[in-house]
């Protein structure tokens, strides 16, 4: 998958493509049918399979003083592209300029002249353009005018309910993982590298790997949760602490995530990790005692051991060389 992060860097590299639109936070179902459409209109017709979408998120741009919590880092993000077969991501940096951009400017620049599309593929509430003046209705007539196939995907429902990045946050705010795994096809995860803590679970009996996690990276309502953790291709089930340690903190500090890897006994210290929440066992509490707090452990391994556990499809995030790369642009 070839990633590209200006229209003049890819002018000259696309004879002709189908192409995606969107921000794409969390490659929620809703996304990858709207992507994998794209890709089916690519691969009957001889096209590339491509990817249109921002960074940063333009509510950062357009509203500053909101603070999003990201679903999927860019890697994740692009990573997730590959897995469903994208050919080329056409990352677009969101600014100013580009928002002043009018509809038919900002289609004649990306989608005439830099992607040479033949078929627009886009959600209902799609807008671009300077004042969001660039409507689906507006899409269509200049997708007509320059001959170019338009597919506006209606809403997109799971039992009744929208599939939306928003729910899939509100339910992760919530500790509501196995809503959120059901909208994203897969279980949610956080990626990091293993740090140093203070080794009080070691003191306990149950080492725990201590996670450096992206600081806008949404994380789950604080609490304990049976988790699945990735570690060198290897997958092993785990129990996550997600919260400011309450019996050994006398107020909250630094919100931490704290992963116990059962059936493994080393030290992870500097290695990646990636944790898939599975689904949540109980809220964070403050014990009375070292030894209540380490009888609740030993029920918390129990419970996430237990077959009645729900457990969505292990999923790797394939994250390719130039998602790697990509990093010093999306961050």
């Amino acid at each position: 998958m070839r990633v590209f992060h200006d229209w003049a860097e890819i002018c000259g590299k696309v004879e002709a493509s189908a192409v995606a639109i969107g921000n794409f936070d969390g490659v929620h179902l809703g996304h990858q049918l709207l992507i994998n459409q794209a890709i089916t209109h690519a691969r009957q017709s001889g096209h590339r399979a491509c990817v249109l979408t921002f960074y940063p998120h333009p509510v950062e741009v357009l509203n500053p003083t909101k603070p999003l919590q990201r679903l999927t880092t860019a890697s994740e993000k692009l990573g997730l592209f590959e897995a469903l077969g994208v050919d080329d991501v056409l990352v677009v940096k969101f600014d100013e300029k580009l928002a002043n951009l009018s509809p038919a400017e900002f289609f004649d620049q990306f989608l005439v002249k830099g992607l040479r599309a033949k078929s627009i593929h886009v959600g209902f509430n799609f807008t671009f353009g300077r004042k969001r003046e660039g409507t689906p209705a507006v899409l269509k007539s200049l997708c007509d005018a320059n001959q170019m196939a338009v597919h506006i995907m209606q809403t997109f429902k799971i039992e009744g309910s929208q599939v939306s990045s928003t729910l899939i946050r509100t339910w992760l705010r919530e500790g509501d993982v196995l809503s959120a795994s059901k909208f994203l096809g897969r279980a949610y995860s956080i990626a990091g590298q293993v740090v140093r803590g203070e080794g009080r679970g070691k003191t306990l009996g149950f080492p725990t790997a201590n996670l450096r996690f992206p600081f806008d990276k949404l994380v789950p309502k604080p609490g304990v949760y049976s988790t699945r953790t990735l570690w060198q291709k290897q997958n092993f089930q785990s129990v996550t602490n997600v919260g400011f340690r309450p019996t050994f903190q006398s107020e909250k500090q630094t919100l931490h995530i704290e992963t116990y890897l059962i059936d493994l006994d080393e030290p992870l210290y500097d290695e990646l990790l990636e944790i898939q929440f599975i689904a949540r066992i109980r809220d964070e509490k403050k014990f009375d005692s070292v030894d209540e707090l380490k009888a609740q452990i030993a029920l918390d391994i129990k419970t996430a051991k237990s077959p009645d556990s729900t457990h969505p499809p292990v999923q790797k995030t394939q994250v390719s060389k130039d998602s790697e790369q990509a990093r010093g642009v999306l961050k």
